[in-house]
């Protein structure tokens, strides 16, 4: 691993635990306002944010005589690219904080749940022609058994948990598509126009479907403000920055570990939280190692296809 994926790395590590925070603060603000409204403003402040920052390091750069602006072709693929990604990721946090807000009170588990992409990015990965290893379709099959043991409670699987569901299958595609990207523009750009993308279909959203009073924006402000500026701002554009040195895959395991931080965020800081139940640590467990042992890199494959070279060499030789 060279300076770059270490640090690409260490970006995506932060990630996961800003985002493992992140799910205390949306099932609190949840309490106070709908996931439209929720969203529009965390997005508009990560936008307002990322802006200025973008204007900031232009000036910067312009005084330093450094300043490139980017190409024809690259603000076609900027602007695109960054709707595309405002779209994808629009959808999952939306349908994220639906979940968050129908399963109350379990911050934990919604976060197991979100991160079955680690175990979706393989598969769509097939729409693409690239095949994985068997042992990940292995894992596919643990993973979902741990699935039903978190959710299938008495009353079986909610609808918070299809939405979370949904949610971790469209990050999926957000993050094969930061994947094919990011390398190819700047990283605060893109993230800006995602979150100005996001905020305009959220802003539609609550306009049309919701009816936020400034009493209850008020009390739900806290978590705004952390969603906006760390989760949002911060721990996405770490994500973008942080795949554009590290493997899709390699990206996916680390930021998974924000499940592991949600739930112990839930036990420190929402002490009021049931504490999960032998069925649904067992259920977490099997994600987890379903999770883990999908990107553990073995050869078995390469042997066999090694073996089989050594053999026609053999016959080769014969003949």
């Amino acid at each position: 691993m060279n300076h770059k994926q270490l640090g690409g790395t260490l970006m995506l590590l932060l990630t996961a635990f800003i985002w493992g925070v992140a799910f205390v603060a949306q099932d609190k603000g949840a309490a106070y306002v709908g996931s439209f409204t929720f969203q529009a403003l965390r997005s508009l402040l990560a936008t307002v944010l990322l802006t200025l920052l973008c204007m900031v390091r232009n000036g910067w750069a312009g005084k330093k005589g450094t300043y490139t602006p980017p190409s024809k072709e690259g603000r076609r693929t900027l602007l695109w690219g960054g709707i595309a990604c405002g779209v994808l990721l629009c959808t999952a946090s939306l349908l994220q904080q639906f979940g968050i807000a129908n399963n109350t009170s379990s911050p934990g588990k919604d976060a197991f749940i979100t991160a079955l992409y680690i175990v979706f990015v393989p598969i769509l990965g097939l729409l693409f022609g690239k095949r994985s290893q068997p042992h990940v379709y292995a894992c596919v099959v643990v993973a979902l058994v741990g699935l039903w043991m978190l959710c299938m409670g008495g009353s079986g699987i909610t609808t918070g948990d299809i939405q979370v569901i949904l949610c971790s299958l469209a990050f999926s595609f957000h993050i094969m598509l930061v994947d094919h990207i990011a390398p190819r523009v700047d990283g605060v750009r893109l993230s800006c126009i995602q979150f100005c993308t996001v905020t305009v279909i959220s802003g539609v959203c609550m306009l049309l479907f919701e009816r936020p009073t400034w009493e209850n924006i008020l009390a739900a402000m806290g978590s705004i403000v952390f969603a906006g500026v760390l989760s949002s701002a911060g721990g996405y554009t770490l994500q973008i920055l942080g795949q554009k040195h590290t493997p899709p895959t390699v990206a996916c395991l680390v930021m998974s570990l924000e499940s592991v931080f949600a739930v112990i965020a839930s036990m420190i800081f929402l002490p009021e939280v049931p504490a999960p139940t032998a069925r649904e640590w067992i259920g977490m467990v099997l994600i987890f190692v379903g999770i883990i042992v999908s990107q553990l890199p073995l050869r078995y494959g390469k042997k066999k296809k090694e073996a089989q070279t050594c053999s026609d060499e053999q016959n080769q030789e014969e003949i």
